[in-house]
């Protein structure tokens, strides 16, 4: 073992209810109830259980639509954000315009 290794000792993993510190300094030993087994997950009464369902394959095809119309993904309606730009940058301006006539307006 070399200066710059250090070995540390795991200490074993305890295979039963870890004693109290009263039992072990000495003390009242109390007897503790053991919990109760809680039930176990799974199909109830009232459920179906399906065992052997065929699985699809393939799409849905429409007879109206061509093999190049459906490769192409469908427009969704998105606009151009150019207008909320211009409106931002007016409201900016307008701001900027009226914060320096009032400041104007006060030194003199």
């Amino acid at each position: 073992m070399t200066d710059d290794e250090l070995e540390i000792e795991d200490n074993p993993v305890p295979l039963g209810p870890g004693a109290s510190a009263t039992a072990a300094a000495g003390g009242i030993i109390v007897s503790q109830a053991t919990p109760k087994a809680s039930p176990t997950a799974g199909p109830g009464p009232e459920d179906e259980i399906i065992l052997d369902e065929e699985i699809p394959l393939g799409s849905v095809t429409d007879p109206g639509i061509t093999e190049a119309a459906a490769a192409t993904l469908p427009q969704t309606g998105e606009s151009s954000p150019a207008p909320y730009y211009i409106t931002g940058m007016t409201l900016a301006a307008l701001g900027l315009l009226l914060s320096r006539t009032r400041t104007g307006k006060r030194k003199s």
